[in-house]
């Protein structure tokens, strides 16, 4: 979910024919097993560094001694024109990553857990992984920020997760658009919270410190939710697991979000 107010591989491929071409009329000699065999080797190593490549490699090693302990790292990324920066939280969670997005799937179940969220519901299920979904948070000084958004779920390769948001319409925010991407992280995961918030209050300013740090709550309650949940609520996490994979079973395709 945005929090508003509360506060990218292109693979290398050999032509066909191209190798063939090397060796027209004449069985592959040497050379050519030597070359074939070289080509084969650098594709297949760019590969798996492609597949090693996580939000890990965002951090340095001062960040990741950091997270590796428990600790959250916030990353602010100043966005030309923008008031606010693109704000970059990173957790590790200690359950799986489809029980965190699962988790976080539940969308009516933010306002039991995320801070000064007031109310949240499902206005229009779009598809079987696309929603959008209507929050009421709490926003101090100003009067409590209503909007929707909408709520796309992917699963992608390497159980990997992915729910990225869009606002739609709001009554005080210009614009916010963001994703929670979820990844496997030895038996636990890690997990980015991505957001750019536009606010269209005049005290922008004044409230940015208020914003990020009320994003880094917003993640911090989404780990304790999905840990609570796997530890003392089996049960419930089950169901939340369950809905889960019905909506991606129902789309038709991993990256359902796409549909």
């Amino acid at each position: 979910m945005p929090c508003l107010g509360n506060i990218q591989t292109e693979r290398g491929a050999l032509r066909k024919g191209f190798l063939q071409g090397a060796c027209i009329n004449r069985p592959p000699g040497v050379g050519y097993v030597r070359m074939r065999f070289r080509l084969l080797f650098l594709l297949a190593a760019g590969m798996a560094g492609q597949a090693a490549a996580s939000v890990w490699n965002d951090l340095d090693p001062a960040q990741r001694q950091s997270v590796k302990g428990g600790k959250q790292v916030l990353i602010e990324e100043a966005v030309e024109g923008q008031p606010w920066p693109r704000a970059r939280v990173y957790r590790v969670v200690n359950a799986s990553p489809e029980q965190v997005a699962a988790v976080f799937f539940d969308y009516a179940e933010a306002k039991t857990y995320i801070p000064d969220v007031l109310s949240s519901r499902v206005n229009q299920l779009v598809s079987p992984c696309v929603a959008e979904v209507e929050y009421e948070v709490d926003v101090p000084i100003l009067s409590d920020e209503v909007y929707v958004a909408r709520n796309e779920l992917r699963q992608l390769p390497d159980e990997t997760y992915e729910i990225s948001w869009t606002l739609l319409r709001a009554l005080q925010t210009k614009a916010a658009k963001g994703n929670l991407h979820i990844e496997p992280f030895g038996e636990k995961s890690i997990i980015r919270y991505t957001n750019l918030v536009t606010p269209g209050s005049g005290m922008a300013g004044l409230l940015r410190h208020l914003a990020m740090g009320r994003m880094e709550q917003t993640v911090e309650a989404i780990g304790r939710k999905a840990e609570s949940q796997r530890k003392s609520h089996p049960a419930a996490l089950a169901s939340q697991v369950e809905k889960l994979r019905e909506a991606l079973a129902s789309s038709g395709n991993r990256e359902c979000g796409d549909n």
